[in-house]
């Protein structure tokens, strides 16, 4: 699920931030950003967000603002080997040129910034500030995600109600397949016989026949499995761990029975072509539901 908070704490030393954002991922994707030497706390923080995160792609930024003015520190032995450089230079091509001491501070690696390495005894003190801001940024994240996660679970229980319905629709029309291959047999022995019907047909024959194609057009094992697996979701959407990724399982092996209901009911037109209405309905609303299991942690 998608969501966003800011924490901000100021200390006498410092002042620390902490942004969190999370989007929609099927696995715990992390990015971390830290300002320059907090790297040494980046573990820390990296457990708490899988403490607190199941899934999604979290992107959190620190940034570390520290009162005082900034100190700069001056690499004097490299700026002492390029003018001595320059100065062999000058005498070597008889140039009376002055070094360009701008262009000398930039050279990488010159200047540094004191600011940038902090005291063993301040970064311990950075180390509880940031596990402090970043647990209540991330609390006030998954308050943000329950909310939404409310209006989501309203939505996929509506459509597990609407995908029992169609499989009660689907299971009655599945009822009358046998008597639908009956009336079919009938009237092709009607055809072949000239449109009477001999009183000498045999009835346990015909229903042999009728047995062995309803057997190829049962759908009752889907349709059990199909609702056995609803009644596994709402059971699932009462627990509170990994519940997307099991509730994705199982939408899959749904999405397979509705195929196999598909395939199977193709020779019955009379109410084939129905069930196969319905079965492409359940198998919308299975897609539907897969694209929210994506924000359910």
């Amino acid at each position: 699920m998608t969501g966003y908070s800011r924490v901000q704490q100021e200390e006498a030393e410092f002042t620390l931030a902490v942004s969190v954002k999370s989007i929609n991922h099927r696995f715990l994707d992390m990015q971390v950003r830290l300002s320059a030497g907090l790297e040494p706390l980046e573990p820390m923080l990296r457990n708490l967000i899988k403490n607190c995160v199941a899934r999604g792609h979290v992107e959190v930024q620190v940034s570390l603002d520290r009162t005082g003015q900034a100190a700069l520190q001056l690499d004097r032995k490299l700026l002492g080997a390029y003018v001595k450089a320059l100065q062999e230079l000058r005498k070597e091509f008889n140039s009376s040129a002055e070094p360009d001491w701008v262009a000398l501070l930039r050279i990488p690696g010159m200047v540094a910034s004191v600011n940038g390495e902090i005291p063993a005894g301040q970064l311990q003190r950075l180390q509880a500030v940031l596990d402090q801001v970043a647990t209540q940024a991330l609390d006030r994240l998954n308050s943000m995600k329950a909310r939404e996660g409310e209006a989501l679970e309203r939505d996929v229980r509506g459509r597990l109600e609407r995908l029992t319905s169609l499989a009660a629709k689907v299971d009655g029309l599945a009822q009358d397949v046998p008597a639908q291959y009956r009336r079919r047999l009938e009237r092709r022995l009607q055809e072949i016989l000239g449109g009477s019907t001999p009183p000498d047909v045999d009835g346990g024959r015909l229903a042999q026949e009728v047995a062995f194609l309803v057997s190829r057009s049962d759908i009752a094992e889907e349709l059990t499995r199909f609702r056995s697996h609803l009644d596994q979701i709402r059971r699932l959407l009462e627990e509170s761990s990994e519940v997307g990724k099991k509730l994705d399982f199982l939408l899959q092996e749904m999405n397979r029975e509705a195929n196999t209901m598909l395939s199977k009911t193709t020779d019955v037109p009379e109410v084939g072509l129905e069930i196969t209405r319905l079965a492409i309905e359940m198998k919308a609303e299975i897609e539907k539901l897969r694209e929210q299991a994506q924000n359910i942690e």
